[in-house]
Formats: C-alpha cells, structure tokens, sequence
C-alpha cells in the first residue's frame, strides 16, 4: 500500500515538473522580428481625378496545385490553400481630360473622357489564408499567394465593369456635376462622354 502511495506521489511530481517545463517554454520564449525599410522612391504626384462610385467586394478561392506528368498527377507534389480576401474599385473620370465650354451666364457644356477604372485594391488587412499544404516536392510561396491575387483583381474588375460599375459611374458623375452647376445658377447643363 505504501509503495502505491510513493509510486503515485513520484508521478504527481514527475508530471508537475513536466507541466511546469511545458508552461515555461511555451509562454517564456519570445521571437525576434526584424523588419529591414527601405524607402526607394518617394514621389508626390497631384491627382486630378473624380470618383464617382466604389464597389466593395469579397470573396474565397481555392487554389490546387500537383505537378504532372501526361496528365497524370505525381505523387507528392500537391500544394494548396484557400485564401479569403476583400478589396474595392472605385470608377470615376480623369479631370485632366474634361473640357468646359461656358456659352453664356446660364449655359454650361462640358464634354469628358468615358469613366474608367480608377483604383482596384485589396486590402492587406482583409486577406487570410487557410489549409496551407506543400509537398516535399512541391513547396508554397509567397508568390502563389501573389499571383492568386492578381488574377482575382482582374476578375473583380471585370466582373465589376459587367455589373454595370462604369454606367453607374456616368450617371453618377452627370447627377453630381448637374446638381453642383445648377447651384451656381446655370439652366441648360450638358455633359457629353465620348
């Protein structure tokens, strides 16, 4: 009985110590990151455009990737993750590319360029992966995760301009610039895109 007693009594403690080991090395060792900036160029450049509207968007992808051979996929060589990201674009005109035509005190004509896609972003902050796998043969990088996002941005935008972004852009632009020069006194606005 004494003997169960002492054997028990070691394991407490054998487990204590283990325990505590554990603890220690989890919560006590600290990781060092250094971050090396550079700044290459830095340039201020003067932005003459008008954003007329923003298309938030988000979405989940899953990407695959096995090395083949005649078709056949070789064993261990798949790779894969599931990336979920959001961004958005914003349609509008370049003001360097619109002309005013002040025909009298109430006649206003302005003729712009089509809008255009004037930013297409994702955010950093909105971007998360998940099920990262590699192969021995067939290792993840950085730029799967990039080229993923590239043609997923190319995808939105042209998904975007199929939704109707760029109309919307127009007729937003036209209510605008009618509301703000009818404010100013002018009753006969026209506003050509070409």
């Amino acid at each position: 009985m004494q003997r169960w007693k002492r054997s028990i009594i070691i394991y407490s403690i054998v487990f204590l110590v283990v325990l505590l080991f554990i603890l220690y090395a989890k919560y006590s060792v600290n990781t060092e990151v250094n971050l090396l900036s550079d700044t290459i160029e830095e340039q201020v450049a003067e932005i003459s455009e008008a954003s007329s509207v923003k298309y938030s968007y988000s979405n989940v992808v899953t990407y695959e990737d096995n090395k083949r051979i005649s078709g056949l996929n070789i064993p261990f060589t798949r790779k894969s993750f599931i990336i979920k990201y959001r961004g958005y674009i914003k349609a509008g005109i370049d003001l360097s590319k619109v002309a005013i035509d002040l025909v009298d005190t109430k006649i206003m004509r302005i003729v712009s360029a089509k809008p255009s896609i004037l930013d297409n972003v994702i955010e950093e902050e909105g971007v998360y992966t998940y099920d990262e796998k590699d192969s021995v043969f067939n290792k993840l990088s950085f730029n799967d995760l990039y080229e993923v996002l590239i043609e997923e941005k190319k995808d939105m935008e042209k998904e975007a301009i199929e939704n109707g972004l760029l109309n919307e852009a127009e007729e937003n632009i036209r209510k605008m610039l009618t509301t703000f020069l009818k404010g100013m006194g002018f009753e006969d606005i026209g506003i050509v895109f070409k």
